[in-house]
């Protein structure tokens, strides 16, 4: 079997020697069809991150179910589907309450510690998958995974309707979150992205105007003078941070989506208190989340097809994750086609 493998910092490579899965009573065995390259694949690349050395990488996947277990009830063969990646632990306090993405082991999903779908083949146990509707593409199946992360961030967030939002950040979770944040009946949505040729995504998926990081200030004339409401971080460095906290409105929220280790001094932390900021983390997402993102694509609430920049082959993803690793870039969604 061919997959893609992490084997360290600025090293991954296809490998043709990988054994085939065997499937465990409640499992079912998927033939992938498409999973998509994410800024964690892009970060784990680049530098120590949460990536296990000699891991199968991916965890935005879609595919087809080829074969099931004894015990499988739900699936029959043939069915097309996508994947929760989370790996909870299934007895902890929060894997009990429905709030798997708290589990006392998380972070621990596909493609990071655990083998992933960026292969031709991945076994998985029934409970981690969802049956795609036919109105949703099998391309469209693979990008439930980030737009569950959008919709649960949104839906964490406090937001009220008519609310004026800030996105900071318009990658792929950037871009989703402002079509969740839509869908919630958020107000004005102003986006901060350093790459201008994003910019017009941005307001294509929802957004009203969009800004370069160093005109930040101007959003804040937008709104009243007292900056927006909610600020939405889903790039998560130093320079970002100290900028919501300054952008964002007395008494506002700020959300934290995107992730960087190695945050290390955050010169304004004291703004959080003075101006009653509300911070709030956010990681991944729960089932019913991934519930709610197929409704949404299913209802044609939302439109994800425009995310995705090009589709690649297998053999592809090593060059094509090293160029993404060398800075700004156009690309927002990059899809691997898995034949």
């Amino acid at each position: 079997m061919k997959g893609v493998s992490y084997e360290g910092v600025g090293k991954i490579v296809v490998r043709h020697d990988l054994p085939m899965p065997s499937v465990k009573p409640d499992e079912a065995l998927i033939k992938v069809k498409y999973c998509g390259i994410c800024g964690s694949d892009v970060e784990s690349f680049k530098k120590t991150g949460m990536y296990g050395s000699g891991t199968i990488i991916g965890h935005e996947i879609s595919g087809e179910i080829i074969e099931i277990g004894d015990n499988v009830k739900k699936l029959k063969i043939g069915d097309r589907v996508t994947i929760n990646p989370n790996v909870p632990c299934y007895n902890c306090y929060w894997c009990n309450q429905n709030q798997e993405n708290k589990c006392k082991f998380a972070p621990r999903a596909l493609g990071s510690l655990t083998d992933g779908a960026m292969a031709e083949f991945i076994n998985i146990n029934e409970e981690r998958i969802h049956i795609l509707p036919e109105s949703i593409s099998l391309e469209e199946g693979a990008m439930i995974e980030p737009l569950a992360v959008g919709i649960y961030s949104v839906q964490e967030s406090d937001i009220k309707i008519g609310d004026s939002v800030a996105v900071f950040g318009t990658g792929t979770i950037g871009l989703i979150t402002i079509l969740a944040l839509k869908v919630a009946g958020a107000g004005n949505i102003y986006a901060l992205e350093p790459v201008e040729s994003k910019h017009r995504i941005a307001l294509e998926m929802g957004a009203n105007k969009a800004f370069t990081p160093q005109n930040w200030k101007k959003i804040k004339k937008l709104c009243d003078k007292i900056g927006p409401a909610h600020i939405f971080d889903c790039v998560g460095i130093n320079e970002t941070i100290t900028s919501a906290i300054d952008l964002v409105r007395r008494g506002g929220y700020i959300t934290m989506i995107g992730m960087d280790p190695e945050i290390t001094d955050l010169k304004n932390f004291y703004g959080i208190a003075i101006k009653n900021i509300t911070l709030r983390g956010i990681f991944a997402y729960n089932q019913d989340t991934f519930k709610t993102a197929i409704n949404l694509l299913d209802q044609k609430r939302v439109n994800i097809k425009p995310l995705i920049s090009k589709i690649i082959k297998l053999d592809e993803v090593p060059a094509a994750i090293e160029d993404l690793s060398k800075g700004l870039h156009d690309d927002i969604k990059i899809m691997v086609e898995i034949e």
